[in-house]
């Protein structure tokens, strides 16, 4: 058993439900960690930070009406391009959609809306290629 080292209580590895604010926007999160059960202290090591980094990018994403991770990997599967190839003609470097869609960064703006504009065809891929030639 695991000792608090604030209270010296007893530290439990569990899931609890932890309130995350945004630009004034409140998501309730299950985070997985080790909390002391007298003063309810945290002890979340990275594993633990890990395990909900996408939900919170994408909450933060929600927020700024970007694209979510998912909806990023849907938009690029229906036009049949690998994560490379989506790097390729639209830039950000040659790991950029692996990035965004796992969430170790955010697509810039002019970025997202490109892509939400070849979605909704008012502008085609092809069109976008001949432009990246």
């Amino acid at each position: 058993m695991i000792n608090c080292p604030i209270c010296n209580g007893n530290v439990e590895y569990t899931t609890k439900p932890i309130k995350y604010s945004y630009k004034n926007h409140t998501i309730t999160i299950n985070q997985l960690g080790n909390y002391c059960t007298q003063c309810n202290e945290s002890f979340l090591s990275p594993k633990d930070l890990k395990a909900t980094k996408k939900e919170i990018i994408d909450f933060q994403r929600t927020v700024d009406h970007l694209l979510t991770t998912d909806e990023l990997k849907k938009i690029r599967k229906k036009f049949k391009l690998t994560q490379e190839d989506a790097a390729s003609l639209f830039g950000g470097g040659i790991r950029a959609f692996h990035k965004y869609e796992t969430a170790e960064a955010t697509q810039s703006k002019p970025l997202d809306i490109l892509l939400r504009l070849i979605d909704a065809n008012k502008i085609s891929l092809d069109d976008v290629k001949d432009m990246a030639v």
